[in-house]
């Protein structure tokens, strides 16, 4: 019986060391000389920023603003997201819907934009301030809309156009005062 279970663990081992070769032979063709061909094949970095943000189910990025003069008051990227190459291209898109339809969203309204980086969702409250959110195309649209909907709520107990148009202009020139200039984050 010994004999037996030295050849069975023979052939276990010879199993394991060729399970073993074979790993560390993916791993020298990933980490080796081929390295840099290997991430070429992939297409360049800025490609594979979008393929990955693209994929990654969710709410991106929150922003809001007022109609009448443009100014944003909030503007956030999900912490999943944190790193996401987009968020500039996210901001311009919400900035975008503010400049061209922010006057014309009535209070309450619900709209949905596709674009190549996923779908923007918008509304407004009564006072004239647009609140939208970015999120994946495979986003469940309720719950986009229901958090803007828990969003329009928590603006709605602050007054923002007392604090946009009374606050001394040079706080706008700090980043993270535009970006939540009422600690809402």
């Amino acid at each position: 019986a010994g004999a037996m279970d030295y050849k069975r663990f023979s052939k276990i081992r010879a199993e394991a060391r060729a399970a073993y070769d074979m790993i560390e032979d993916w791993m020298g063709e990933v980490f080796g000389d081929r390295r840099e061909e290997l991430l070429a094949q992939l297409g360049d970095e800025e490609e594979l920023g979008l393929e990955v943000a693209q994929r990654r189910r969710g709410m991106r990025y929150f922003a809001g603003g007022r109609a009448r003069d443009r100014r944003m008051f909030a503007s956030m990227l999900f912490p999943m997201y944190q790193g996401d190459p987009h968020e500039r291209s996210y901001r311009e898109a919400l900035e975008d819907i503010l400049r061209v339809a922010g006057g014309s969203v009535q209070a309450k309204t619900r709209h949905k934009l596709s674009f190549d980086l996923g779908v923007l969702y918008f509304t407004a409250d009564a006072r004239g301030n647009m609140l939208g959110v970015v999120a994946s195309d495979d986003f469940p649209m309720s719950d986009a809309f229901s958090f803007l909907d828990e969003m329009l709520e928590v603006y709605d107990g602050i007054d923002i156009p007392e604090a946009l148009d009374k606050a001394d202009t040079s706080i706008w020139d700090d980043q993270r005062f535009r970006d939540d200039a009422f600690g809402v984050r």
